[in-house]
């Protein structure tokens, strides 16, 4: 079977704010604007399948989201060595607190959305 990573869906509370952040920070598009009311929006980098599906959070009477048991830790974007030094200047740039880690194989860039997913952008391309 051939497969491959459709889209990862996260809650927000704030959608608007976090389709700025992947926009402004990942270069992601909104695939399909107006598309199911605007819910969820699915944004995309140009001439990719994968996307990020951004639904609003519901909260509670107590005040806390939907996020609970099957919540995600984080999920990964893989990029070129290129595009991961343009990222991480990017960050600088916009002030955005980011951690990098090599493991080896690959070499990562660790960032959180507004409502605190962990995105990471990873290469395996040599230093």
């Amino acid at each position: 079977m051939q497969i491959q990573l459709d889209h990862v869906a996260v809650y927000a509370s704030d959608v608007a704010r976090s389709k700025a952040f992947y926009s402004r920070v990942l270069g992601l598009e909104d695939a399909y604007p107006g598309e199911w009311g605007g819910a969820p929006t699915i944004m995309m980098a140009p001439g990719s399948r994968t996307g990020v599906a951004i639904f609003p959070a519901e909260t509670g009477d107590d005040g806390r989201t939907n996020r609970g048991p099957g919540a995600i830790d984080h999920f990964a974007f893989r990029t070129s060595r290129a595009e991961q030094d343009r990222l991480r200047k990017r960050l600088d740039e916009l002030g955005i607190e980011h951690r990098v880690q090599a493991f080896g194989i690959c070499h990562s860039v660790f960032v959180r959305d507004p409502d605190g997913v962990v995105v990471e952008v990873t290469t395996y391309d040599e230093a």
